[in-house]
């Protein structure tokens, strides 16, 4: 009798699709077996963010010198038994063992970044001792309990020397993974990504380093611990193979600091209008909508025509909450705005509506726009001022041109819409060493238009930005597809190649965002005149 045997591979996932599974557990799925025609083109911005990192990570190889190796475990071996100080651009694959008990949920979890008390701007590598770190994944260490084999393959930005000289026993130097990134901040991704990469990297070198580098904007080297991260990195991992066994993609509550940058952020809205469309209304969160189930609500309807008693009776919900989402509710169901308080807005002949565009990866405010509109014969009229540098460092210059321009008109409120203008003009102030007593004039004429919209009014729309709610009231951008992530990438394209159209688009989205914001202060006030 002859005897055929079947190899069964193990799962294969690389680790920039777990990655994106932390952010969004949708995202994975969709990439590997979303619609293709749903799928829209990226981003001019996240273009942007490419090359930055590009640059940044070409700044870091000039400054400390290594290998670029080709992808492939071999070439990495070559380059560490090289005992090469810095090797960029390896690529490790390896089988990672993984426990099939589920032990942690991952979302629970606190996710800060530990970072060294010292980060400084050349990296102060770790002298490790220890032969082996305890939470490492390996057949040993799974001898009582069932485990999984996956295979994980991983890019590695710059893979650096630990220790100087290889410990008793050990056939290679020890390295640390190392991810460059241009954010400002270290994000729990980037310590979770380093975790799994010093998995991979143990493979190799018989260790699993306990710490990793994250290189920043600005080229500032932070040490993080990993130890804590094995535990979780596991679960994530877990949770990712079962979601791509699922026969549908996950349920996944959209959010704009998430979404507005996918590709496939109108697929979602569509997937949940068309499933889950009580996902939709805002208020409702991935936690409060389990609750709402539970309770038998399952729709918008059955929200807007419950009875508040009950709502408020939902455990873990709270009363504030069950009244916001009913109003919410009743509000979406009849596609008419629910009032909670009609409040007078302040009156005067001259009115100025404020906008700012800022690019965080310059550090600038760019523009500080102003729409001044002043009554004239029986009409009003309007007049745009632009205070825009052209480079970064005339940020100073046209936050003294806004001021002298502002005070032409001390007794004119001016409308925003959020809290990010205030905050722009304190930290303005303050940089640029303005008159305590002259700022807190200014700031005092501020009259925030998105917090009277949440005091008094619940609207049909699906979030609260100033686009969602200017586009219900009717209001249309000139350039449709602008945003204030566009602006960013506008702008930076400016500083490049000088191309007068790149700050022209700049220039018109933010008239408009100020019409935007004249057409809901209009629009409140009259609806407050109307019933105070």
């Amino acid at each position: 009798m002859e005897f055929q045997v079947t190899t069964i591979q193990p799962p294969s996932i690389e680790a920039e699709e777990l990655l994106a599974f932390f952010r969004c557990r949708r995202l994975p799925y969709l990439d590997r077996l979303g619609p293709i025609q749903a799928k829209l083109p990226p981003e001019d911005l996240l273009e942007q963010w490419r090359r930055d990192r590009q640059a940044l990570v070409a700044k870091i190889a000039e400054q400390f010198p290594g290998k670029q190796v080709a992808p492939g475990n071999e070439a990495v071996l070559a380059a560490m038994s090289q005992g090469l100080r810095y090797i960029y651009g390896g690529q490790i694959e390896a089988e990672l063992f993984i426990e099939r008990e589920a032990a942690v949920d991952i979302t629970a979890l606190e996710l800060e970044t530990e970072l060294s008390k010292d980060p400084r701007h050349l990296p102060r590598i770790p002298d490790f001792t220890d032969s082996a770190d305890p939470t490492t994944a390996t057949p040993d260490s799974f001898l009582t309990s069932e485990f999984q084999a996956i295979r994980v393959s991983s890019c590695f930005d710059l893979i650096l020397q630990d220790q100087p000289l290889p410990a008793k026993g050990q056939r290679y130097l020890r390295y640390l993974p190392a991810q460059i990134r241009i954010g400002k901040r270290p994000k729990p991704e980037y310590e979770l990504l380093l975790a799994l990469q010093a998995e991979l990297l143990g493979t190799l070198q018989g260790s699993t380093p306990k710490r990793g580098i994250l290189i920043l904007q600005g080229g500032k080297w932070h040490t993080l611990y990993l130890g804590r991260r094995q535990q979780q990195l596991r679960q994530l991992i877990r949770e990712y193979l079962l979601t791509l066994d699922q026969p549908d993609p996950p349920q996944v509550f959209m959010a704009r600091s998430r979404c507005h940058l996918c590709h496939w952020r109108a697929h979602c809205r569509q997937l949940n209008a068309a499933s889950q469309p009580l996902s939709l209304l805002p208020g409702v969160t991935g936690s409060r909508y389990p609750l709402l189930q539970e309770a038998g609500i399952e729709s918008v309807e059955d929200l807007a025509n419950a009875h508040l008693e009950t709502l408020q009776a939902i455990p873990k919900l709270g009363s504030a909450v069950a009244l916001q989402l009913k109003r919410q509710a009743c509000a979406t169901l009849t596609q008419q705005p629910v009032w909670i308080q009609r409040e007078p807005l302040p009156k005067a002949p001259v009115e100025i509506y404020f906008d700012i565009e800022a690019d965080p990866r310059h550090n600038v405010a760019y523009l500080l726009g102003l729409l001044v509109v002043e009554p004239a014969e029986g009409t009003d009229v309007f007049r745009y001022h632009s205070c825009l540098a052209t480079t970064p460092a005339e940020e100073g210059d046209i936050w003294q041109q806004f001021l002298h321009l502002i005070e032409q008109y001390p007794e004119a409120p001016i409308y925003h819409f959020h809290g990010f203008e205030v905050q722009t003009c304190q930290r303005l102030g303050q940089q640029y060493n303005t008159n305590p007593r002259r700022l807190r004039q200014l700031l005092n004429r501020f009259v925030d238009l998105h917090d009277r919209v949440q005091r008094s009014v619940v609207l049909p729309i699906e979030s609260y930005s100033l686009k969602n709610i200017a586009r219900w009231l009717g209001f249309e951008w000139r350039l449709p597809d602008a945003n204030g992530a566009q602006s960013i990438y506008w702008y930076s394209r400016w500083l490049e190649t000088q191309d007068r159209e790149f700050l022209e688009r700049s220039l018109i989205y933010n008239e408009d965002d100020c019409r935007a914001t004249h057409r809901l202060k209009d629009w409140l006030g009259k609806s407050a005149d109307l019933n105070p």
